[in-house]
């Protein structure tokens, strides 16, 4: 597909990104394509753009050395009279590997409809398969039906979805006592841990799962995280709800402080056997927690298998900003 693209009289529209002179003009499509849909985590990316893009021709030393830059962010882009009107991104998961993972397939307004998404798709495609790609995933949303087609038609089929919520400061209620929820016990975090393994979503799976290091931690792990909280403004607590024979439900709360201004960031997991007892209780004590927190907005992201707890969240004033399809296609 590359090679025929190639072999076009004149300059081709497609074209790989170039690092030095391209990242400008990318961000500016992503802005422009996707605007205030960005999540915080996507607008970092975007940040860094535009960093890259004050780099200049600097980035062909970061590209050029022989580093894995190449496989960790690289692309194709759609050019117009010199304009950028569509990029696709792509990087492999974890710098290495055989797994790559689609980003940012972006159209300008008034070039869609016009086949650039797809013939960018399928450049993507091809660049992985040569790189020894064998399975590609990516993120759409599900209200986004014309990239859904897209993504259906091209081989990829669905594997989970991933709701993202919002609290705002001024939706919390006034602090009370929990009823369900209380801190973790040192002793409970390898509980903690197969909780977390048995109740995460299959794209949470799939992407590589719990950590149990991210979860048991030794005492002086937990005190230079605690210390290095002092510094950077944020800290992390964890609540359980015991059941007879293990935990029956978590919560995991990274709130941040004075100079920290960034959300509030909650994780939220309920046993299966347990799910649709806990979940309402569950999200009224987590509002209640959050209530003794400073006042950010706060960010939840859960799987489609903790759908009682996305809904119960939302009775207590979380709004339901956008809920991503996580598709895969094997090559």
């Amino acid at each position: 597909m590359i090679a025929r693209l190639y072999s076009e009289e004149g300059k081709p529209p497609i074209r790989p990104l170039n690092p030095a002179r391209d990242f400008g003009q990318l961000a500016d499509l992503i802005e422009n394509a996707f605007g205030e849909e960005l999540s915080s985590g996507g607008a970092k990316v975007l940040r860094e753009i535009r960093f890259l893009s004050w780099l200049g021709p600097l980035n062909y030393l970061l590209y050029g050395t022989g580093s894995d830059l190449d496989s960790i962010f690289s692309g194709f882009v759609w050019e117009h009279d010199g304009q950028i009107v569509g990029n696709v991104s792509l990087n492999r998961a974890g710098g290495r590997g055989s797994r790559w993972q689609i980003s940012n397939v972006a159209v300008l307004d008034r070039f869609r409809r016009q086949r650039i998404g797809r013939r960018l798709m399928e450049a993507a495609l091809d660049f992985i398969a040569s790189r020894g790609g064998e399975v590609v995933y990516l993120y759409v949303r599900e209200d986004n039906e014309p990239a859904l087609h897209l993504y259906t038609d091209l081989g990829f089929a669905e594997l989970d979805r991933l709701s993202e919520l919002e609290l705002l400061p001024q939706h919390r209620p006034p602090p009370q006592d929990l009823e369900l929820l209380r801190p973790l016990k040192p002793a409970e975090q390898p509980a903690l841990y197969e909780l977390v393994r048995v109740a995460e979503g299959p794209g949470q799976r799939w992407l590589g799962g719990a950590q149990r290091r991210r979860y048991v931690m030794a005492a002086d792990e937990r005190f230079l995280k605690w210390l290095g909280g002092l510094f950077t403004g944020e800290h992390e607590t964890r609540w359980v709800v015991a059941g007879a024979t293990g935990l029956d439900a978590a919560a995991l709360l990274q709130s941040t402080h004075l100079w920290n201004l960034k959300p509030h960031r909650l994780r939220l997991w309920v046993y299966p056997s347990r799910r649709g007892d806990l979940e309402e209780q569950l999200a009224s004590d987590v509002a209640r927690l959050l209530a003794r927190q400073a006042a950010r907005p706060t960010w939840a992201s859960l799987p489609a298998s903790e759908w009682r707890a996305t809904t119960a969240l939302v009775s207590e004033g979380f709004r339901l900003v956008r809920t991503l399809v996580l598709m895969r296609r094997r090559l």
